[in-house]
């Protein structure tokens, strides 16, 4: 790729890979067909679809439409050789327990952005009852029956937050949470269950009661943008001149602490009926920033802004609070002449030199998009290697920027 002097047209926001994953999951916990639209062409969608096909599920995903068949579901272990793939696959845990009261899943795999242990989610289900054993990388659970508990997460974990109420959904009883994470995606998994005929109290809460039911109904649901990939697309277009249009945004409630951020970067936002017109001078105003559990700046958008505050004169920092190691795109910056140092979970980056482009190596998902963003701003080319990490959260980041007048291309 090239140094992109000026950016002009129009991105196709996808759907949310955050989103869908806990919802393919959460198919299990009924018996019939459910269709979900607007389903992103990713890796990380196409291995959950694998592994729901090891429990005899039917899976068909054409033109951004899944259709999920459980009718004929049975339990079966799932390989590690496919939850290694996917970090994500560790949310199949809560709804298989729910619906056979037995699980046996290996250990999750995914992007190597720091320390991301499951015990919340294991935790909590030893609350509901279940029998948990590791043995040779391999979660091995049991139960009699789950039984209805109140537990506290000592951390507000999405992903153990959306484990939970899926499992819930098998309990005996009532299941309090408290200390949950109040993320878009757990209010819409949750308005995706209370579809199928759960029930649950205090959606967008910190609190979540759940009753445990014994039948739920399969049903479609029409999946939202992708707030990630929207944000990264509107930082981008701090560091470089633009004019384009961000397609498919109806809502911009779930993006509000995005939006703000490329404001003060340099970014003016106008919502129309359907899309985002984003426009900037292409010269970054630099600040310091910290990312935090949601509604605050999103940690997965922190790689995103180290790049982009490159383009700002003087000193920016940026302070990660919500993992304990995710500055491993500093290094690969800096084979861009890039000057940044780490401070602890500190990144304090000296912008406003020349980057030179380089041949850089993505290490996981959203690094990966930030180094791309990073080449806009290089002279000269810039090659990106192990792009499978970025081809598991973006359908086609080439496409998109090519569409906006960038030379870019796959190799």
């Amino acid at each position: 790729m090239k140094k992109a002097d000026f950016l002009k047209g129009n991105i196709e926001i996808q759907g949310s890979k955050n989103t869908v994953l806990p919802i393919i999951a959460a198919t299990l916990l009924g018996s019939g067909i459910s269709v979900i639209y607007n389903c992103p062409m990713i890796e990380d969608v196409f291995v959950m679809c694998e592994l729901l096909e090891c429990l005899n599920v039917k899976t068909k995903l054409e033109n951004h439409v899944l259709t999920v068949d459980t009718r004929e579901a049975d339990y079966a272990p799932l390989p590690s050789e496919l939850t290694g793939k996917l970090r994500s696959s560790v949310l199949l845990l809560g709804p298989i327990l729910a619906r056979w009261k037995k699980a046996e899943i290996g250990m999750p795999g995914g992007c190597a952005i720091g320390l991301r242990p499951v015990d919340i989610h294991l935790e909590g289900l030893m609350k509901m009852n279940v029998d948990i054993k590791l043995h040779h990388d391999v979660l091995m659970c049991e139960t009699y029956y789950m039984q209805g508990t109140e537990y506290h997460l000592k951390f507000p974990s999405v992903g153990a937050t959306e484990n939970l109420i899926m499992a819930a959904m098998g309990v005996k009883g009532r299941t309090i949470l408290r200390g949950v994470a109040k993320e878009p995606e757990i209010i819409e998994l949750c308005n995706y269950l209370l579809s199928m005929g759960a029930l649950i109290e205090g959606i967008g809460t910190d609190v979540l009661v759940i009753k445990g039911t014994a039948a739920l109904e399969s049903c479609d649901y029409c999946n939202v943008y992708d707030r990630i990939v929207a944000g990264t697309y509107l930082l981008m277009a701090a560091a470089v001149p633009s004019d384009i249009r961000l397609i498919g945004i109806e809502d911009i409630h779930y993006i509000k602490n995005i939006i703000h951020v490329a404001g003060l970067l340099g970014v003016t936002v106008v919502k129309f009926e359907n899309y985002l017109s984003v426009q900037s001078s292409g010269k970054v105003t630099g600040g310091d920033y910290i990312t935090g559990i949601y509604p605050e700046f999103p940690t997965d958008l922190q790689p995103v802004l180290i790049s982009v505050l490159l383009g700002a004169e003087g000193h920016s920092s940026v302070t990660e609070t919500v993992f304990d190691n995710r500055f491993g795109i500093v290094g690969e910056l800096q084979k861009l002449e890039a000057d940044i140092e780490v401070l602890g979970q500190k990144a304090v980056i000296h912008g406003g030199k020349r980057l030179q482009g380089h041949t850089v190596k993505a290490k996981d998902l959203r690094q990966g998009a930030a180094l791309v963003v990073a080449g806009l701003m290089c002279k000269g080319y810039t090659t990106i290697t192990n792009i499978s990490y970025i081809k598991r959260g973006y359908e086609d980041i080439v496409r998109d920027l090519q569409n906006v007048g960038v030379k870019i291309t796959y190799i």
